[in-house]
């Protein structure tokens, strides 16, 4: 399973937060139940940055919705594809 955190914090929440949460959630729907794992987290101190998003060990910043295709396609649909 994949894990993916995306802060939450005061900042990253008025940057979009909520809607690149709901742009990972759109796309995990292509995949079969229990591949991905999407959550909110806490502040991940990248405030100055935008929106924060963690997969695994790796670190995204400035993450607009527009983003979430292309990283979910490289960082998570190849991962859990047989």
């Amino acid at each position: 399973m994949i894990t993916i955190e995306v802060c939450l914090g005061s900042s990253c929440f008025l940057k979009g937060a909520d809607e690149v949460v709901q742009a990972f959630q759109k796309l995990a729907e292509s995949l079969p139940p229990g591949k991905v794992d999407i959550r909110g987290s806490f502040c991940m101190g990248r405030c100055q940055e935008g929106v924060t998003v963690r997969i695994g060990d790796r670190y995204f910043t400035g993450i607009r919705a527009s983003d979430v295709p292309r990283i979910f396609d490289e960082f998570v649909r190849q991962a859990v594809s047989p």
